[in-house]
């Protein structure tokens, strides 16, 4: 009777001990795999979510910038006449910068006795398309049998040269002796400017 108590209450203890084995495990179990987890993050991912956050705020920034900087231009657009008046505003002032590039002479020459000089007489011609000129200087140079330039002189002509249009010129000039040769050039001429009304009268 004894001996079967003893066996009995050894039963016990193992089913005890198995359950609190069993418990154990259980609870370890769940803390590793079941219990609430922590992210935990490296130093990378930490640095690029700065990165991230850095480049989102420069973004709105940038975005706040063009929205700011990109205003509607209420300017009407210019009509085919004032696009027109605008290129040919541009091109005359090109013109005007250079006024030899579009002015030429031609002349012939004679000798006047009564008055013992040289007479020079052409016409000066505007090859502008819409630059006006005036206030010519034309330069005559005599010259030696070697070419040699002995003197130079220079008469302004105070006119007008419209484009594409022409005036004639004339002047005497005495001359120096030994003289053979002589040279004429228009050595300069002044651009006219006109005045805001006139501009706009075009």
């Amino acid at each position: 009777m004894a001996a079967a108590q003893q066996t009995s209450g050894w039963s016990w203890t193992k089913i005890l001990i198995g359950s609190a084995l069993t418990l154990v495990l259980i609870g370890a179990v769940y803390k590793l795999f079941g219990g609430p987890r922590q992210d935990v993050m490296t130093k990378e991912q930490i640095e690029a979510d700065s990165l991230r956050t850095v480049l989102r705020e420069t973004q709105k920034e940038l975005n706040a910038a063009e929205q700011k900087a990109a205003k509607k231009d209420l300017t009407p657009p210019l009509t085919l006449e004032q696009q027109q008046a605008k290129l040919e505003k541009e091109l005359r002032n090109k013109e005007m910068k250079e006024p030899l590039k579009y002015l030429s002479l031609d002349y012939e020459h004679t000798y006047r006795w009564f008055a013992g000089k040289e007479e020079f007489y052409g016409n000066i011609y505007n090859n502008a398309e819409y630059a006006t000129f005036m206030n010519f200087e034309i330069r005559v140079t005599f010259l030696s049998e070697t070419k040699t330039a002995l003197d130079s002189k220079v008469y302004t002509h105070y006119k007008y040269v419209e484009p594409g249009g022409q005036i004639s010129f004339k002047f005497q000039s005495s001359s120096p002796s030994g003289y053979r040769y002589h040279r004429v050039e228009l050595i300069r001429a002044v651009p006219y400017s006109p005045s805001p009304e006139e501009y706009e009268g075009e």
